[in-house]
């Protein structure tokens, strides 16, 4: 596997990364990776901050949270409902 980031959802007995050979692209300071059919995984600073079931629904996600510093997913969430009212 190629790629290595931080799954923050894991339970102390999972594995504490997800892995993928799958290149990402690049948007709003965060990288992108589509994992499965309906998956996309947005990652920053090593750590999945989002995953959600379109591309663009991930690049929202991105954008979301450019100014953060180190983005969490409870960054992601607090502020895709200040700014378009849903997750």
């Amino acid at each position: 596997m190629k790629y290595h980031y931080r799954n923050p959802w894991a339970r102390p007995e999972q594995d504490q990364f997800y892995h993928t050979d799958t290149e990402p692209f690049e948007h709003a300071g965060c990288q992108i990776f589509h994992v499965l059919k309906d998956q996309w995984d947005v990652v920053s600073a090593g750590k999945c901050i989002a995953q959600r079931a379109g591309k663009l629904g991930a690049m929202l996600c991105a954008e979301s949270v450019t100014a953060f510093l180190l983005p969490t997913h409870e960054d992601v969430r607090t502020s895709m409902l200040a700014k378009h009212g849903h997750l």
